[in-house]
């Protein structure tokens, strides 16, 4: 298997009243300082949602979208931290815009033991993709995968099963890392999330 990617990588991308083009939306968006540290979640969210609407030719106001995704997908004092909270937000947002999905969701335990598979990770995010769903990735420690921030949710949008590697957007930029690396050595776990 080769690289896979949501079917159009460019409806992914939002342009600024400024003439800046970002992959996928930033929590720096918002006004509130406490959304600008706990909105990765609602905008991962809503990053997924944009994606379905401008796949039908439609193109929400994305200010506005993370706006009204808070109040959906609403972290607590640790953030979004748990795989229901995003679910169960998101599937109210979707269905106050008479928008019905199903979602798909892969836990991966803090104990290491009873963590997925190699393969079953790699089925997973090769299916999603496959579907065109980008997957919303909660990652509650990076473990040595330095290059994505801890206690975050990011969007992945490409995968190659062969090294592992997965393309994510993340602050508006697309970042390159090991999903395999990140399942091996993080403490806490995390799940990945897709709607059909």
């Amino acid at each position: 298997m080769s690289k896979i990617t949501i079917l159009k990588p460019e409806l992914m991308n939002i342009t600024t009243a400024s003439g800046e083009t970002f992959v996928g939306g930033c929590q720096e968006w918002y006004d509130d300082e406490w959304q600008k540290r706990a909105g990765c979640g609602p905008v991962t969210a809503a990053n997924i949602y944009w994606y379905s609407m401008r796949k039908n030719d439609i193109t929400p106001d994305y200010t506005q979208l993370i706006l009204e995704m808070f109040d959906f997908v609403t972290p607590g004092m640790r953030g979004v931290n748990t795989s229901a909270m995003f679910v169960d937000g998101f599937l109210g947002f979707a269905a106050k815009h008479n928008m019905q999905v199903k979602p798909c969701v892969l836990e991966v335990p803090t104990k290491k033991s009873t963590r997925p598979k190699k393969s079953e990770l790699s089925e997973f995010v090769f299916n999603a993709l496959s579907m065109d769903s980008p997957v919303a990735f909660l990652n509650l420690s990076n473990g040595t995968v330095e290059a994505l921030e801890n206690w975050h949710w990011v969007t992945i949008i490409a995968f190659d099963p062969k090294t592992m590697l997965v393309d994510i957007a993340d602050h508006g930029k697309v970042i390159t890392i090991d999903i395999f690396e990140w399942k091996k050595t993080n403490l806490f776990g995390g799940a990945l999330i897709y709607f059909i």
